[in-house]
């Protein structure tokens, strides 16, 4: 069966993409008949990554998914749910976000959790010496988290790498915040060689209400580089010490390796298709 993935990163011609990687390109890479999407090709099914394209879901008769990561609705509520309808099922990372979706529509809303391709995680962190650097990556419009975390820092002589698409400053000099921190701009060929130069990563709590629709994908992410992460200041303290951090990383990347390889995945995605399939006979 011919599966067509039409991708945020091809439809906004944004390459560098989380979403797309993780639920797109990362599922590719291990499913022989799946491919990003040629008009040239007919395709038994086609997996809408992110993509609200509904004149193009009218028109095309094989199986359809929308695959949703975010709250997108709320910056294009109508053509958001027109898709919903046009499709034979969506899927979701995170259970909020399907009771959310679910309530929207009778399609079936299904939950296949962020998962990675293992083969991109090459480099693992070996824990030795007190704790010295903290890391944290992510998009620059979500850094406020850690406005929280720099008193702690500050007093527990952490300095912090920060590893984002755009520069980030955390030091107010003019309010007495001053830390050693560090940028480095994301790349995916080197952002796990940078994430394990630090000791553990730390991934603060948001107040946002959209953040209970993510997904773990960061955490898990750190646990495949057998990096401990710290969401709360208790964490913080104990990470320090080097015995910690390495049982909270062996303890973690089996809980990765075991759970969040991206093959289940597209498994689970290939179970849907031929389901959809049959009831469309």
């Amino acid at each position: 069966m011919k599966v067509g993935f039409y991708l945020f990163s091809d439809f906004h011609s944004n390459p560098d993409a989380a979403s797309s990687r993780i639920r797109g390109q990362w599922l590719i890479n291990h499913w022989p008949e799946a491919e990003r999407i040629n008009y040239a090709v007919k395709y038994d099914a086609i997996i809408y990554q992110k993509v609200y394209e509904v004149r193009h879901a009218k028109v095309y008769q094989g199986i359809k998914i929308l695959d949703v990561c975010d709250p997108d609705w709320h910056h294009y509520k109508e053509p958001f749910i027109e898709m919903v309808e046009e499709c034979d099922a969506v899927t979701v990372p995170t259970e909020m976000m399907r009771k959310t979706v679910q309530g929207w529509t009778k399609k079936p809303v299904i939950v296949i959790p962020d998962r990675h391709d293992l083969d991109y995680f090459k480099e693992k962190k070996i824990h030795r010496g007190r704790a010295k650097e903290v890391c944290w990556f992510g998009y620059s419009q979500n850094h406020s988290v850690l406005k929280a975390a720099r008193k702690y820092l500050i007093e527990n002589e952490l300095a912090i790498s920060l590893i984002s698409d755009k520069p980030i400053i955390l030091s107010e000099c003019e309010l007495g915040i001053n830390l050693n921190e560090r940028f480095t701009a994301w790349n995916l060929e080197t952002v796990n060689k940078e994430i394990i130069k630090s000791d553990f990563v730390i991934m603060p709590g948001s107040r946002n209400p959209n953040h209970r629709f993510k997904s773990n994908n960061k955490i898990v992410h750190s646990w495949l580089l057998k990096m401990p992460v710290a969401n709360c200041i208790e964490d913080l303290e104990r990470f320090i010490d080097p015995a910690e951090r390495q049982k909270e990383a062996d303890k973690n990347y089996e809980i990765a390796i075991r759970d969040y390889d991206v093959r289940s995945s597209v498994k689970e995605m290939q179970e849907l298709i031929e389901k959809l399939r049959k009831e469309k006979k």
